[in-house]
């Protein structure tokens, strides 16, 4: 099938607040001004839904309303960006409004296949233009029609105002809007609490070096020994795919990664840490990387309970930071799923409240902060010898009714290149890997993912 849907736009909304909000420019924290500038999409796949809601245009109108009302609560995601000197950035809370777009495909969703990841989800989601960024929608919509009555919502908010658990907790305000509900959780919209002046000081007031760190999020990415840029490898065509992995597996994981436990890691593995340190060596093996070659892993990790004292509940912005964990793959490769696995832990556990702080200033005192942002026309290369790998296990992948029957599944309509891994959860308890790498190398990856369980039922 051609990578691309027959689709037809038949109505383009600006939806604004149904109540007076607030009006003015808002500061952003540095963690919404760093990092990824672009929009993230998801899809919702939903069955027709009854007469009620599709008779005389309910449908599209109760999308409106709803949405709305939870622009009133979410009004930062009415607003617009405003461009700074030294690419810092504020949000001007004008009420400018979402754009929620009104399509129809020809194409049933069977022909799309069994809603594993494709580059036909694109389609489904609108196109943004950058060039223009005053002007730009923070949250984009498009409602999509099937041939056969299913229902795409392909949603896509900027980075720049939220974060992955921000964003749904708007997604999931606004599904309950639609249902009938009232919001269960307000947002928590002040964003000084992560300026660094307004929180209580670290202890000891020692400010710690960001750059020398075990979880420094700046650490330089190695490229593969013999090669002089990164370009070789970036150029090299990609493919996606699904990896699934069942709860019986997972455990088998974790039970492998507990036999050789590091003694300081007394607390058992989580399934983020043996599936992350499981791809890590796959990756390494896979891509035949020589033992001396350094490899990275980056991941984000969500500080809202990390830094003291805790973000408010419903903090919405960012509140999380892209660290990384750097080995060789010979180390990886030569040692257990334990030691992988007690490395990233480390990684993890070396994020501290005075990190996050000494994060703070380190980026106060950049007079650009250019160079720490992802824009659309500039992303770091994280493919190859290193790799990404992003949670979204907490994320409610087939559980977000709007109101005529819980949705069929949900998929991220991008990803951003190779080795890079969104792990997430199923309705059996299980983790789906949704995956993008280079396709001289996928196959292999994916007989060693599973060649490990081969050996499943000799340990039980």
């Amino acid at each position: 099938m051609e990578q691309k849907l027959n689709i037809t736009f038949k109505n383009s909304y600006l939806v604004k607040p149904s109540a007076p909000t607030f009006q003015g420019h808002m500061p952003l924290s540095l963690f919404d001004q760093t990092g990824y500038l672009i929009h993230i999409p998801t899809v919702h796949f939903y069955k027709p839904p009854p007469p009620q809601f599709t008779q005389d245009g309910s449908l599209i109108n109760k999308l409106k309303s709803s949405l709305a009302m939870a622009l009133v609560h979410f009004y930062p995601l009415a607003g617009r960006i405003v461009l700074l000197e030294g690419g810092r950035m504020e949000l001007n809370c004008n009420s400018a409004g979402a754009q929620l777009l009104e399509a129809v495909c020809r194409e049933t969703l069977d022909q799309i296949g069994d809603l594993s990841p494709s580059p036909l989800f694109h389609n489904l989601v609108p196109s943004l233009n950058y060039n223009d960024m005053k002007n730009l929608p923070l949250l984009v919509i498009q409602v999509t029609k099937f041939k056969d009555e299913n229902i795409a919502l392909g949603i896509a908010i900027s980075h720049i105002i939220a974060d992955g658990q921000s964003a749904f907790h708007f997604i999931i305000e606004w599904a309950r809007l639609v249902s009938g509900n009232s919001i269960f959780t307000k947002p928590f919209l002040d964003r000084r609490v992560l300026r660094g002046d307004s929180r209580v000081p670290r202890s000891g007031g020692e400010r710690i070096d960001v750059n020398s760190h075990a979880a420094n999020p700046h650490l330089p990415l190695p490229i593969v020994i013999g090669e002089t840029s990164a370009k070789i490898q970036q150029e090299k065509k990609t493919s996606i795919d699904l990896l699934i992995l069942s709860t019986k597996e997972i455990e088998f994981l974790k039970s492998l990664a507990s036999d050789g436990i590091v003694p300081a890691m007394k607390r058992p593995y989580s399934t983020f840490e043996v599936i992350s340190a499981h791809l890590w060596r796959c990756a390494c093996r896979a891509r035949l990387l020589i033992h001396e070659q350094p490899t990275v892993l980056s991941f984000p990790i969500n500080f809202r309970k990390l830094i003291q004292p805790p973000l408010p509940v419903g903090y919405f912005g960012n509140a999380i930071l892209d660290i990384r964990s750097m080995d060789f793959s010979g180390n990886l490769l030569t040692g257990t799923l334990a030691n992988t696995a007690a490395k990233i832990r480390k990684t993890i556990l070396a994020v501290t409240s005075e990190f996050l702080y000494s994060e703070i200033e380190f980026l106060q005192m950049q007079t650009d902060l250019s160079k720490f942002q992802e824009r659309h026309d500039y992303m770091e290369y994280l493919g190859n010898p290193n790799l990404t790998i992003s949670s979204w296990l907490t994320f409610p992948f087939n559980g977000l009714d709007f109101g005529w029957g819980k949705s069929l599944g949900m998929v991220e309509a991008s990803h951003n290149g190779d080795g890079d891994f969104v792990l997430h959860g199923d309705l059996h308890g299980g983790v789906v890997v949704s995956m993008c790498f280079q396709e001289e190398y996928i196959k292999s990856f994916k007989y060693y993912f599973y060649e490990i369980f081969g050996d499943m039922n000799k340990k039980d």
